[in-house]
This record gives C-alpha cells, structure tokens and sequence, in this order.
C-alpha cells in the first residue's frame, strides 16, 4: 500500500525540447505527494527529468532499502510502483538474474526491457506502475489483474498526471473537479458498470488488467488478460491441489515483512486464511499470528463469538477482539467520504475501517483479509442452473434441499422457478398453478413487491445517463450465461463490483498505514477454480465445497461446515435510526434540495417512512434506497462546501 503519483507534459515542443525539469513539474509533483503522506509513512520521494515527474509514497511491506522512484539504463528507464511480485522466482530465472534480493520494481523494469509492453502477460501479484522510457518518449503503465492497487489518471492535450488516490490530481492547475452524473447514478443503482469511471468527470480509473501508454500524439488502453479456467491438468483431488495453491498463495502474501496480522471474522474465508497463516507462523517458529476480530453483543443476529472461539481454541494466535457497541454507521461519515473521495457500495464499511483503525497503531503493516472468498471459490449456485439445464431434476432437488438452511422457506419456490426455466412444457403447465401459488405466497411476505432499483433514480437523471441500458447490459446475468457455472463463475469475477471494493478497502486502509491482502485473489488459484465442475463448487448442499474439504483437520469443524452466512442489515438499520435520527430527518425530510435532482424523492421519504415504522421487518431495498440517499446527500454537501460544481 505505497502510493504513486507522476506528471508527463506532453506537449511536443516540451518533449522536442528537453532541457531540464520545469520548476512547476517539481512543484506539483511535491505538492500530489503531500496529499498522499498517510500512504507514505515510511518517507516519500521524486525523480525528475525534462518534461516528466515520478514520485513515491512509501509504506514498507516488502523489506526494500527505501523508497522509489528507481532508475536503470544510465537514467533512461524510470519506475515508481505500488507492487508485489508473487511470481519472482520464475522471472528470476527467465530475465538470468542471479542477485534474489533485486527489489520487485526493479524486476518490473527488467521484464519491460524483455517483453516490452506484454511485460504484464508474464506478472503475478498486485501491482500499479508506470515506468518511463527515455528512449520512446512514452509512459507505460499498468494495473493487475485484479485491480487490487488503484490507478487513477487525469488525460489532457497538454499534461498527463497519475496517483493512487483521487485527491492528488484535484489540486492541479487545470484539472476539473466537476462530479460524473454517470456514477451518480450507477452508485443510487449498486451498478458500478464502467470500469474507467470515477466521481470526477476529468479523472478516469485504470481497469484492472488493463495496461495504458501514453506519449505526446496518444493514450493507448489495451488489455492484456482476461480471466479464463487454468489450462494446466488438474490433479485427481481437486481439494487437494486447491490445499497447496490456496497455502501457496497465503505464504506470498506474507512475503516481505513480520508486522502482520489477519482478519478473523469466524467465517469460512477469514478462519482458513488465519488457520493457515498461524500454522505457517508456527512451523517457522515466528511469533503467533496477531489475529482482529469484531465482537457483536452476545445472542444478536450478528454475534459469531462462537465461531472466533472455536478457531481461537484450536490455533495458537494473538487475538484482539474489538467489541462493537452502539453502532453509528454515519460516525465520522465526512472523514470516511473524504478519504474515500465520493460515494461508495459499502455500508458496512465503517466497521472494517475498526479493525484498520485498531491494528495499525498495533504496528500492523500488512493485514490478511477474506474477502472474495464467495467470488473466487464459488458458491456454486450456477451448478443449480446446469443440473436444471441438463434435466437431472431429482438431482437440483437433492441440491437445494440439502441447502436448506441457506434458501429456507422459498426452497420449493426455488425449485419451481427452475422448472419454469428450464422444464419440459408438460410438466410447466401442469405445475405452473401451484408454483405460482407458491411464489405469490412468498412475494406477499416481502413488502417491496414492484419495485426495484429504478423508483430510487429520479427518471431524468437515469434518461441522462441511460441507466435502463446499462443495467440490461451489465446488471443482470444473461440467460445464456446463467445456464452454465463456468460462465456465470466467469460473468462473477468479471463484475465491476471487485475493483470498486479493492479501491473502497484501499482507502480506508491506506489511512491507518495498513496494507490489506486478499489470498484468494491470486491468479492460479482464480484459474483453478473457474475450471473446477460445478459439483465441486457446490455439493449436497455446501457452497465453496472444494474449500471445505481442502480445510480438512485444519479448519474447526463448526466452521469448516458453517452453513449459515451474517446478515448485517438488521444492524445497519437498528443503528441509522437509533443513533442517527435527526441526521436522517435533515438529509431525507427537510433539506432534500441538494439531492432532488438525482433521486426519486417520493420513493425515498416512501421507504424513511416505512424503515421508521417497522425497523425490525426493514426490507433490504428500503434499507439501500435511504443509505444511498443520505450517503449521496452528505457527499454532495461536502463536495459543494469544497467549490465543486455539481
């Protein structure tokens, strides 16, 4: 979790006329890196030639002499990087370097001068660089596969200017701060659908696995990867080679430093990556793992002590269990906005920002996290679709009754709804009636019947932004794709919603001078499991099977077989109106100019009205429409306090 930040002017008499650096290159170079201390804790610095400017903030996970940028070539190629290589031993040996201490940026440099601009084709691990070349008088820089290291770039005739942070490039000359209407309205919709867009109109976002060259005539986006199964054979247990690529990947990303710990929420992901971990510590004779954990009340719906006990009873680990009190989701909302610079599709945030908040001061550096553990291992809910494709009925029936405790009372509405897909037409038409019966008896319970994301989006705003059309392009999973699990696993991680959590957590944690690693975003344990069959995704009953078996004697069993999964709207809801009343009452009731032009008013003071008369029955679309509303509303005040026009 470093931080980078570069200026290349690209006017072609300032690249004809290289002289020396202008003094305000230096200037500004300097000034984006002030705005990036908090990345930077470990000292921050900048490299300078005619016409371009690197700079780097640096957090020192990796164990590196000090900060960049660096240079090779007698100054010819220049690098500043956000990276971590898991993949060095590899590249060691292909690039003939003898020398198993050459920093990882430097390596980065080394597979440019090889491969060029397919150097990301050859990488593994987090990374965001840009590297320029002296020679061909062009930036190339790039993000990994991922997203995990933000990228954010500012693109003008005269100027390019990039940072791992927003924020940076808002205090340059020229540089607008005028909000994107586009990701307004993406944002009231949960649909972060285009991957380029941030809340600025002038700034754009790196896609992940995406590379960018840029020189004086053009900026060039190309992608070098996209996510496909593994074409290596698997082995003949498939819990077993998940076991040694899922320990593979843990044992990178402890790579580099000892001030590290794990998040352990007494979930499957969390508790297996903690488990490993310590184990791992303890084989090395390392000091046990410092594990961070939230404390719910006793007895609540989201009380997993139980859980952090069972793992905490079994492994030697150092536990800091932070207890959650009254929650007030909107505590210290303006900070979090400010370093998240705009909204963002995470209520619950403010909690993970808890335990960065805790373990930084603990001299935590690098914290494992589980998150993607659903995404990435799967929970094999497009099994179910193939098994009804395929018309093995009894067999979908096995399935979803096994997982009962997961669909709980709509298990048979499920069912039907499979039929009425994928059924014969005999057999639709001779249980359309109870099937309907059934659904409806469902659909009465839920009190948001017809309506949708669409009544939170004031109708011009989503006509303006063509919302409609990019929903059905990027907001539902197409027919086609949910009838096979490998494409609907694909369709999955290819979700915009991965970056946008990566760049969310990044900021939050980058504030605390906590780097966050995810051992189940790694490239070939990705790949083996978008090509694992869907029996090993799903099986009688259990999502993320292959993981579970893989946990074997490692894993407690209460949490190796934990079915059930913590719903945090019941305490979400219980916190906005318990502790955040009149705040609500002033955003959503008497001062709703400021958001009248985005939102469906009359739907929003709807859905207030109904969360304040029935909290305990809270639907979860009631729950979005008024957290979305009020987090949109304090942003634009903070936004326009600021100068920014809307």
């Amino acid at each position: 979790m470093s931080g980078v930040a570069g200026i290349l002017l690209r006017q072609e008499h300032a690249l004809a006329a290289r002289g020396s650096a202008p003094a305000d290159a230096a200037t500004d170079i300097q000034q984006m890196l002030a705005r990036m201390r908090h990345r930077g804790p470990d000292g921050s610095s900048w490299w300078l030639d005619a016409g371009i400017a690197l700079g780097h903030a640096w957090l020192n996970t990796l164990d590196e002499a000090g900060p960049g940028p660096l240079t090779m070539a007698g100054g010819k190629l220049a690098i500043t990087a956000d990276c971590r290589l898991d993949n060095r031993d590899e590249l060691l040996a292909r690039l003939g370097i003898r020398d198993s201490s050459v920093a990882d940026a430097v390596l980065l440099m080394r597979t440019y001068l090889r491969w060029g601009e397919a150097c990301p084709e050859h990488l593994q691990g987090d990374f965001a660089f840009a590297i320029w070349d002296a020679e061909r008088q062009l930036l190339f820089c790039a993000r990994d596969h991922f997203g995990v290291k933000p990228f954010y770039y500012h693109a003008a005739d005269r100027r390019f200017a990039f940072a791992s942070e927003i924020g940076p490039m808002l205090g340059l000359d020229g540089v607008g701060a005028r909000i994107s209407e586009h990701r307004i309205s993406g944002f009231l919709a949960g649909l972060p659908d285009d991957p380029q867009s941030t809340p600025y109109s002038d700034i754009f976002s790196l896609p992940a696995r995406h590379s960018l060259t840029v020189s004086a005539r053009q900026v060039v986006l190309r992608r070098y990867w996209q996510i496909e199964p593994s074409s290596r054979p698997p082995r003949s247990d498939a819990a077993e080679e998940f076991a040694h690529l899922f320990s593979q990947s843990v044992r990178n990303r402890m790579r580099g430093t000892s001030s590290i710990g794990a998040m352990l929420s007494g979930g499957l992901d969390s508790s297996s990556i903690a488990c490993v971990a310590g184990l791992r510590n303890a084989a090395e004779r390392k000091p046990r793992l410092p594990t961070f954990s939230l404390i719910f009340e006793k007895g609540s719906s989201m009380d997993e002590r139980p859980f952090i006990d069972a793992v905490l009873d079994q492994q030697k680990v150092d536990p800091t269990l932070i207890a959650v009190g009254d929650y007030a989701p909107f505590a210290e909302f303006e900070r979090v906005l400010e370093e998240q610079e705009g909204t963002f599709l995470a209520p619950g945030l403010t909690l993970t920002r808890g335990i960065y908040r805790t373990a930084g001061p603990k001299g935590i550096k690098v914290l494992l996290d589980g998150h993607g553990g659903d995404e990435v291992v799967s929970q094999g809910h497009g099994h179910l679709h193939e098994l009804a494709n395929g018309g093995r009925w009894l067999d979908l029936w096995r399935e979803i009754r096994s997982a009962s405790n997961t669909y709980g009372d709509s298990t048979l509405g499920l069912y039907f709804q499979f039929l009425t897909l994928y059924g014969p037409a005999w057999r639709i038409a001779k249980l359309r009636q109870l099937a309907n019966r059934t659904l409806n008896k469902i659909r009465r319970s839920t009190p948001t019947r017809g309506r949708s994301w669409r009544d939170l989006v004031n109708p011009d705003l989503a006509k303006r932004t063509e919302l409609i059309d990019r929903f059905h392009r990027a907001g539902y999973m197409p027919r086609g794709v949910q009838a096979s699990d490998a494409l609907s696993h694909r369709w999955i991680l290819s979700n915009g919603y991965v970056p946008h959590s990566f760049e969310v957590l990044d900021k939050a944690a980058a504030n605390f001078g906590v780097e966050p690693r995810y051992p189940f975003w790694d490239k070939p344990l990705v790949e083996f499991c978008l090509g694992l069959p869907g029996e090993e995704k799903l099986s009688h009953g259990f999502g993320r099977s292959v993981l579970r078996r893989a946990m074997e004697g490692i894993l407690p069993p209460a949490v190796q077989w934990r079915r059930d999964k913590i719903d945090f709207t019941a305490n979400l809801v219980n916190g906005m109106v318990r502790n955040h009343r009149d705040l609500l009452e002033q955003l959503l009731v008497s001062d709703t100019d400021r958001i009248a032009p985005y939102v469906n008013l009359p739907q929003v003071s709807a859905a207030y009205a109904r969360l304040l008369r029935q909290p305990d029955q809270a639907a979860p679309l009631d729950v979005q429409y008024v957290w979305r509303s009020a987090s949109l509303s304090l942003w634009l005040r903070q936004v326009q306090q600021g100068g920014s026009a809307a």
